[in-house]
């Protein structure tokens, strides 16, 4: 029940008071009427005091695991993940000040960093680390911990061949933007659209790793893949571990680079629609369990969202119909609600649901000028739109006025004139 309601006060956006919560709780049936009074807030707070953020943390990778065991795919045997990360700023308190220390603007804030899993539209794990933490040396601990080969996708941030020889070592492989360095330029004059090179690391590659010095002088293979430019993007360079050029073609790995947006659209509806920045408790226990909630129900939401349609590994064609994420947040606490506490006509009621999700609905445009506008079908009383509207509305003006000449030639109503 607890989990319950820090996942349905996350659904909430965190704007729901303990008050409200247990009312809603009673509301949905979760929590019962005991002497016609609610639970008190005392009393959901030792709840809520017993339950240890592992465990909020450890639900957030098994509903990722569920969901990769169901709709999980490979690219070529790999398994894709996009490491991002991002600020989150806390209440000034002590405990959060010297677990997190201080940010920008003396804000006490958390580096945070999620790992998006690419063919569920999950995070396998989600860390919020201490502000000052790197986010290769978190990304450097979450490869100590996957055991399943993976292909991470990662922005320029991450460039360093130490970096590379480090995941390499670590059984993993490594794709990323290089960014405008001696080593990219050359590789631009070539014209050529793939290469491989030799590395060898040198003192200044392992400057931030010295807990690494058996990598010094060691040769490293890596290979520079040249995008397509356009009038207005010229071509980038990308850099990755994935060597063969037959098995790896130069357009595949190209197409594959483009959906690292996927995991900047994960964190926009993270902070705009479940409002994992505006946070407001001061205890340190409740801000972590609440912060691992969110996660827990983004997942939950993408698992929802995977019923109807599941996201491809590589981009998908304009014009296709994808259906509205923000919907899924905001229905995804009818299918905890049948878990939890299963009621006669649950299973219409998250049939209907489905059914709403999969009539909401916008057309993919990729590099968009425009925001998304969900298309939701219109039901027998609501306004017409678009030409439809606009000839009704001509056709009601014409009325109008013939209407207006019948009622003088009867008549009905006088001239203004007379």
């Amino acid at each position: 029940m607890v989990l319950f309601s820090l996942v349905l006060d996350a659904q909430q956006g965190f704007e729901c008071g303990v008050g409200r919560l247990i009312a809603k709780l009673f509301e949905l049936g979760i929590v019962k009427e005991r002497a016609g009074m609610f639970p008190a807030r005392k009393s959901y707070d030792e709840a809520c005091a017993k339950l240890p953020a592992d465990i909020v943390r450890q639900q957030l990778i098994n509903s990722h695991r569920n969901e990769y065991e169901t709709n999980g795919r490979t690219f070529h045997g790999l398994k894709v993940l996009i490491p991002d990360g991002t600020k989150v700023s806390f209440a000034n308190t002590q405990p959060t000040r010297d677990k997190y220390g201080e940010g920008q603007g003396h804000y006490v804030q958390s580096q945070a960093l999620g790992f998006y899993e690419l063919s569920t539209g999950t995070f396998e794990d989600f860390r919020f680390e201490h502000c000052n933490s790197p986010e290769r040396a978190i990304a450097i601990g979450h490869m100590d911990s996957n055991t399943t080969r993976s292909l991470y996708v990662a922005d320029a941030g991450y460039n360093g061949m130490a970096f590379i020889a480090i995941s390499m070592d670590k059984n993993h492989e490594l794709l990323m933007q290089l960014k405008n360095c001696a080593l990219a330029k050359k590789f631009l004059k070539t014209k050529k659209r793939s290469a491989v090179v030799d590395i060898t690391l040198t003192k200044t590659h392992l400057a931030n790793y010295p807990e690494h010095p058996h990598l010094l002088g060691t040769c490293i293979k890596v290979r520079l893949v040249r995008t397509r430019g356009t009038s207005k993007l010229r071509s980038q360079v990308l850099i990755t571990t994935l060597i063969d050029e037959v098995a790896f073609g130069w357009r595949e790995v190209t197409k594959l680079y483009l959906q690292r947006y996927c995991v900047e659209l994960a964190f926009r509806h993270l902070k705009t629609r479940i409002g994992i920045e505006r946070i407001r408790k001061r205890k340190l226990l409740r801000i972590e369990q609440l912060l691992f909630a969110a996660i827990v129900l983004f997942n939950l939401s993408a698992a929802l969202r995977n019923r109807i349609r599941r996201p491809g590994l590589l981009p998908e064609k304009a014009g296709i119909k994808l259906h509205c994420f923000t919907l899924c947040i905001e229905l995804v606490h009818l299918f905890l609600q049948a878990a939890l506490s299963p009621q006669y006509g649950i299973k219409k009621r998250m049939d209907l649901s489905l059914r709403t999700i999969r009539g909401c609905w916008f057309i993919y445009k990729p590099w968009r000028a425009e925001p998304r506008i969900c298309h939701t079908p219109p039901s027998e009383f609501s306004v017409q739109k678009g030409a439809v509207m606009l000839s009704e509305v001509e056709k009601a003006k014409f009325l109008s006025v013939e209407y207006e000449i019948l009622a003088q030639q009867y008549g009905q109503k006088e001239l203004k004139n007379a």
